[in-house]
């Protein structure tokens, strides 16, 4: 019943806070303005995440009043998280009005991430997926291996963010799925922190499926990330026995990260830099089948479910079944990819038909 109410919070708040940011945002020209590489066609609000986090903060704060457990089980990181939230919000707002460079983006987040590593927020032990045996990290790979991962979702929430609804949708899936990850495996902090992220996201999802009427912004898609990454840190890597502790959220989340890997790659085989934009993104390829951005969307979110359950698959199956979850993992990944593929073909040859 407290996950219940604290989701219903959250979800309540920001459905709430978000027509509430859209009329700032269009009452001071807080707007994303159309270009080459958008896919909108007209000036929207961009700081739509602000709704997000006010809702996140705000049922977090009521979390920490109603539950003593969850406050003594928190209470230490505390402050690393509100630092670290603060900080990258100014960022998050600094990029969605007056626009960063990318590099100086990047280098702000890896100050971010380091900071929440200085404060508790860390990746101290991996497990072996097919023997469970343990290894305890030291700190000289245990930092850059933190801060890898946080600058890293941080991103590929960022990337993904390019059609309605997608960034924030994805997270809603995923953040359920991994609440359901915390109920099993009875991490308190897990289950409460993804319940309050799945319900502010999905509050906010109302306003931005498509045809949106609000945009995350680089503020919203980045927050997103951020609390996927520490949440992780926080309850997962503990309890987890049987699996690699950070392969349940990278399977659950797997759309973004995929999306993340091919950019990079396609931009270092051009020799170009890997912050330059393009419109290549894993929607883009969807987008260019012919289907619409409702129908992209709509098809992440299954694949953020699908992926989702294998994850869940990995905490219940014997270790010796673990690389069969590998193959199914990497096998919906590949028909996932071909599908646009073979709708193009379709396409094709139906136009084909009706003009002979």
């Amino acid at each position: 019943m407290k996950t219940v109410f604290l989701f219903t919070m959250a979800f309540t708040l920001s459905f709430i806070f978000t027509p509430l940011v859209r009329r700032i945002c269009l009452r001071f020209g807080f707007l994303e303005l159309p270009t080459l590489r958008k896919i909108h066609t007209q000036a929207m609000p961009n700081l739509g995440g602000i709704a997000v986090i006010l809702s996140f903060i705000m049922t977090l704060i009521a979390a920490l009043l109603l539950d003593r457990e969850f406050t003594n089980l928190f209470s230490s990181k505390i402050i690393g998280l509100s630092l670290g939230v603060l900080f990258l919000t100014l960022l998050g707002l600094l990029d969605d009005i007056h626009g960063i460079e990318p590099l100086a983006k990047l280098s702000a987040q890896v100050i971010i991430a380091w900071g929440l590593f200085y404060f508790g927020f860390r990746i101290k032990l991996l497990t072996n997926p097919f023997s469970g045996e343990e290894m305890r990290l030291p700190i000289l790979i245990s930092m850059p291996l933190t801060i890898f991962w946080i600058v890293g979702m941080i991103n590929a929430l960022n990337l993904i963010d390019g059609l309605d609804g997608l960034a924030a949708g994805i997270v809603s899936i995923a953040g359920i799925c991994l609440l359901f990850v915390g109920l099993y495996i009875a991490t308190p902090v897990t289950v409460i922190l993804f319940s309050i992220l799945s319900g502010s996201a999905l509050g906010f999802l109302y306003y931005n499926f498509p045809p949106a009427k609000i945009f995350l912004g680089d503020t919203g898609s980045m927050f997103l990330g951020l609390m996927v990454a520490v949440v992780a840190l926080v309850g997962l890597q503990y309890k987890i026995v049987t699996a690699v502790a950070l392969l349940i959220p990278i399977c659950t989340l797997a759309v973004p990260i995929y999306d993340t890997i091919l950019a990079i790659r396609r931009r270092l085989l051009k020799k170009g830099s890997i912050f330059i934009a393009d419109k290549k993104h894993l929607h883009h390829y969807f987008l260019e089948s012919g289907l619409t951005q409702r129908q992209v969307v709509i098809a992440f979110y299954l694949a953020t479910l699908y992926f989702g359950m294998i994850a869940f698959l990995f905490l219940i199956i014997p270790n010796q079944y673990a690389l069969l979850l590998l193959f199914l993992l990497g096998a919906g990944l590949f028909f996932g990819i071909k599908t646009p593929i073979f709708i193009k073909g379709a396409i094709r040859r139906k136009n084909r038909g009706n003009t002979s």
